[in-house]
């Protein structure tokens, strides 16, 4: 129910039969109150179809707090947790050109949204097999892997500073740029999340 395409149905379909296998959601009870909690083994590219379906509908990322979807929320949220631990391990590894030589900036916009490229396992393969231990060799996969992802996010402009939230004079602009677009100020809750502060807003004064 996150979803209004056909690309969503398929996504609901995707994550059901996770459930089946045990990889949807986790309920436990605490504090007498349901909470839910995102199972460790859901897949990237199903959660990333579903933040993709948000972002085509909403217009940004930042998935509101209102929205049906809990599973999601969590896992953005949890993702910019992921990226600030990946960022150091890599400073503690010795920088980007030491983990990732001749690789692009983790930034850079390489990846088109349209035609996200498939990970390469054998890539990764070359990649870490001069590395002299396990361990070493595993937490050199993890952060390939999830450099990866992080380039995939990108590609919806995700933002990783949540902090980032902008200011009424911010909005004021948006606004006025939505006035001068449409003739009206009647801001859908769909549009953006300007909608959703157009009508808190309203809300503050009936």
């Amino acid at each position: 129910e996150f979803a209004a395409s056909i690309d969503g149905a398929d996504v609901v379909e995707n994550d059901a039969n996770n459930n089946k296998r045990g990889k949807g959601k986790i309920k436990r009870k605490v504090a007498s109150r349901e909470v839910v909690f995102p199972a460790r083994s859901l897949d990237f590219n199903v959660m990333f179809e579903r933040l993709r379906v948000y972002h085509r509908l909403h217009g940004t990322c930042n998935v509101s707090l209102n929205y049906g979807d809990k599973q999601l929320r969590v896992w953005s949220y949890q993702w910019r947790n992921k990226r600030r631990k990946f960022d150091k391990m890599v400073q503690s590894d010795g920088g980007p050109s030491v983990v990732f030589p001749g690789l692009d900036d983790i930034d850079a916009k390489t990846y088109s949204k349209d035609e996200i490229p498939q990970y390469n396992y054998e890539w990764e393969d070359e990649r870490v097999k001069h590395l002299e231990t396990k361990e070493s060799r595993h937490r050199r996969r993890y952060l390939l892997r999830t450099r990866h992802h992080i380039k995939c996010l990108n590609t919806l402009d995700f933002n990783w500073n949540i902090t980032e939230i902008p200011s009424f004079e911010d909005r004021l602009k948006q606004l006025q740029k939505f006035i001068e677009e449409y003739g009206h100020y009647n801001v859908p809750r769909s549009y953006s999340d300007l909608g959703n502060w157009f009508h808190k807003m309203k809300g503050n004064f009936v």
